[in-house]
This record gives structure tokens, sequence and C-alpha cells, in this order.
């Protein structure tokens, strides 16, 4: 788990809770929302326990940000009474509970746990799926009389993850499965077909994610025009660019940066609040 707290005395407070009772790892301590971003994105944690107020990304935009890249991840809110409304928001995001302040240590484990059950149930309907994925797909090699290898699935992993280094590399530039065949010295066809069938995903659609995402953390950065994140992502119609951001995440790239940084506004009014 991460926890995040602008404040030294809560974030301590926090810290010396017993969470190896509660069969949690406490792997890191954020002071603000731009050091919790890069804390989460390195430890990849199962929980983030962190406050809504934060001096460079509150709470919501934070989780906001990384639902895209960790969606997996539970989240819990320490709030203060005025701040209800902000509370709701982090409910209708996704967020398994919120805590008042004062923060009660009892409240703030009951949160968890309720956080830990969670995670539990999400590992086992996984391993759940992930078992009949496997048995279906064996059956249906079975039937087909053209059970794979070992060494032919490793083959197919290598070659899959050679075209994700191309799209890491490339995704700013014009790219098609073509040109990335062309240089791996694959057939298109065969590479769509292979990449399809192992990702879930057609090629085309993976770029758009990944550039999407790319451009949901360049967003962050108030100095870059949206239509130049569109241009350094690799989609050159910045119209384009709206409406597909629009479709994955659900608001304009503007509406997205409004989160982000209209609340900065107030979180310099209720500073003195907290």
């Amino acid at each position: 788990m991460i926890i995040a707290d602008d404040e030294h005395i809560t974030r301590m407070g926090l810290q010396s809770l017993d969470w190896e009772e509660e069969d949690f790892e406490l792997a890191g301590l954020g002071t603000n929302g731009l050091e919790a971003l890069a804390l989460i994105r390195n430890v990849k944690p199962d929980l983030v326990l962190t406050d809504i107020k934060m001096p460079g990304l509150d709470g919501l935009a934070l989780m906001a940000l990384m639902q895209a890249e960790l969606p997996a991840i539970k989240w819990v809110f320490i709030t203060a009474y005025h701040q209800l409304d902000y509370a709701m928001a982090a409910i209708k995001l996704g967020a398994v509970g919120f805590v008042l302040k004062p923060t009660d240590p009892d409240e703030i484990m009951a949160a968890c746990r309720k956080a830990k059950q969670a995670i539990e149930e999400d590992r086992q309907r996984e391993a759940v799926e992930l078992g009949l994925r496997h048995q279906l797909k064996e059956y249906s090699f079975t039937l087909q009389g053209m059970l794979v290898p070992d060494h032919e699935v490793s083959k197919h992993n290598e070659v899959i993850a050679l075209i994700m280094d191309e799209i890491e590399l490339n995704y700013q530039h014009e790219m098609t499965i073509a040109k990335v065949a062309d240089k791996l010295h694959y057939h298109p066809d065969y590479l769509s077909r292979l990449f399809k069938k192992e990702t879930g995903e057609n090629f085309s659609d993976t770029l758009t994610r990944i550039r999407l995402q790319k451009a949901m953390d360049m967003l962050a950065d108030p100095q870059i025009k949206v239509f130049e994140i569109a241009s350094q992502v690799g989609i050159r119609d910045a119209r384009y660019f709206g409406q597909l951001f629009k479709k994955y995440f659900g608001q304009t790239p503007n509406d997205f940066r409004k989160m982000l940084f209209v609340r900065s506004d107030e979180r310099g009014d209720a500073q003195n609040d907290k």
C-alpha cells in the first residue's frame, strides 16, 4: 500500500498504524500528489490511502490519472467534513471508501479491511477466469489437433514483446502493423492475427490506447497546449484526438485538465481550513 498526505502529523500517524497485522506492506509515503503519482507508478500498489486535498495533484485527480494505467488499485480517501462533496465524487470514481478528519484509527482500518476484501475477491476472480481461459484454450487446440508446444508459445510471447517495444519507441510517429511487420521480417497478415490472438486487441486499438495514456500524462503540464499534445502522441488531427479521448475516458482533454488544475485555486483557499 501507499499513503499520501501533505500534513506531516497525519502522515506519521498513519505510518505508525500496525499495517503488518492487517497483512499490508507499507511501501511508500507521499507528501503531495505528484510525489504520490511517482510512487504509485514505481510500486504499483494494491491500495492507496490518500488525502483528497494535496498540493500538485489532489486525490481525485490522482485517482483519475491512474485509473487508465492501473485500474486494479483500490482507493481510500481521507477528507474533512466540509469536503464531503469531494468524498462523494471519489465514490463515483470507484473509491472503496473514505474516512473523515480528524481520523480515527479504527475507522481507517475498517475502510482498509474493506479494500483488502475487494482486492482478494478480484484476485480470486482473476485466478478463476485465467484457469477457465487456459482450459478453454487447451480444449480448443485439442479439438483441432493442434496443441501448441511450449517453445512455440514462448516464441509468440517474444514476438508480441518486440511489437510492444516498437509501439513504445515510435507511438509519436505514423505506425501501422505493416511497417512493424516489415521491420521485424514477418508477413503483416500473420503478425496482425498473432497480435489479436495473444493480446485480445487489434494493433491499432493498442496503439491508440497507449497514445491516449501518454496524452493523459502530458495534460498534467499546463504549458503544453492540447493540439500540441495530440501531435506529440502521433495523432495529427486535434479534433479527432479530442473525440478519441472522450470516447476512452468519458471527458474531453480540456475537461480532464480542468479537473487537474481548477481545484488548485480551491486548494489555496482551503489550506487554512485543514
